[in-house]
């Protein structure tokens, strides 16, 4: 769990790298399936462009440094 607050803000939040992680994912997922499904880019272009958000977790942790 990681811990942040902005100045002035009397709240702090608690996020799970883990769950984040998935969110995004998710997202970035539904978001270049829309592209797709659009025309903007083709299935290949999506697969090429999200390959490094699905990588490994060891991966993840050395992109994260």
């Amino acid at each position: 769990m990681r811990k942040f607050a902005t100045s002035g803000w009397e709240k702090v939040f608690e996020c799970d790298r883990t769950q984040v992680l998935d969110v995004l994912r998710r997202f970035l997922q539904e978001m270049m399936q829309l592209a797709v499904d659009k025309g903007y880019i083709t299935l290949e272009e999506k697969e090429e462009f999200i390959r490094p958000a699905f990588a490994s977790s060891t991966d993840v942790v050395v992109l994260s440094k």
